[in-house]
C-alpha cells in the first residue's frame, strides 16, 4: 500500500503540484527533494515550474505511474502527507503536513503542519 503525497512547488507568481504514489513519508520525500536540486537552476534562482520538473526528473521510475503532475492536493482524498516547497534565503524551505483526520461531511482530509525544514 502506498503512502501517497502531493508536493507543491511555489514561487512568487506560480505553483505546480506533483503527485507521488508511494514513499511519501518525510524520511523518503525530503531526500527526494534534495536530489532534485541537481536537475534545477542553482539557488537562489527558484522557479516553481522548473523545480517541479526537476523533482520528477530526479525521482520518476521506468514504467510510469508513480510520479506525475496534478492540479492540487485538494484533488486527492487519499493522501497521507503534503509538502510545500519554496525558496528562502538561497535555500529550499519545506513545510510538511500530515493528515490528522478525515472530515466525512466535507469529504476531505484535515492536515496539520508537522515539520519545517531548510534544505
Amino acid at each position: 500500500m502506498g503512502t501517497r503525497t502531493v508536493l507543491t512547488f511555489k514561487d512568487r507568481r506560480e505553483s505546480f503540484s506533483v503527485y507521488k504514489h508511494y514513499d511519501g513519508y518525510p524520511e523518503h520525500t525530503l531526500p527526494a527533494i534534495k536530489d532534485a536540486k541537481e536537475f534545477a537552476w542553482d539557488l537562489p534562482r527558484f522557479e516553481a515550474a522548473d523545480f517541479a520538473a526537476a523533482f520528477i526528473a530526479a525521482n520518476k521510475q521506468k514504467g510510469g505511474g508513480n510520479i506525475y503532475f496534478t492540479d492540487s492536493h485538494e484533488n486527492h482524498s487519499d493522501l497521507d502527507y503534503r509538502y510545500e516547497i519554496t525558496e528562502n534565503d538561497k535555500k529550499l524551505f519545506v513545510k510538511v503536513y500530515q493528515v490528522q483526520e478525515y472530515d466525512e461531511e466535507a469529504r476531505k482530509p484535515i492536515y496539520s503542519l508537522i515539520e519545517e525544514v531548510t534544505i
